[in-house]
């Protein structure tokens, strides 16, 4: 129990707060910019989400939150690995592309 306190007791370093936090938005730019393509005639293509949309916006924006959040907690529990400063780099660049492709859907609507 104590190792589970001092893991989560842990302070980040200010560069991995900021990418997780970067992520974070950027993936709920992503769900409500997916919302609006949607009321537009988009289509969701990925069944997970499909069938979260089915049950209600509210829903899918909660679950993709949520699923994100716990990817971003779990890779920030452990900022000394290699492995997960790694793919806060990669993540964050790639949330940085789908914010600039949902943002240019915008135009072409």
């Amino acid at each position: 129990m104590e190792t589970l306190r001092r893991t989560i007791a842990r302070p980040l370093d200010s560069r991995t707060s900021m990418l997780c936090v970067g992520i974070l938005a950027l993936n709920l730019l992503d769900a409500f910019a997916t919302l609006r393509h949607l009321e537009h005639g988009a289509q969701e293509l990925n069944p997970f989400m499909l069938a979260l949309l089915h049950r209600g916006a509210g829903h899918f924006l909660i679950v993709k939150h949520l699923l994100a959040s716990a990817g971003v907690i779990g890779l920030s529990l452990h900022p000394g690995r290699r492995a997960a400063a790694a793919a806060l780099f990669i993540l964050f660049p790639l949330y940085s592309l789908l914010a600039v492709y949902q943002i240019t859907l915008f135009y072409l609507m």
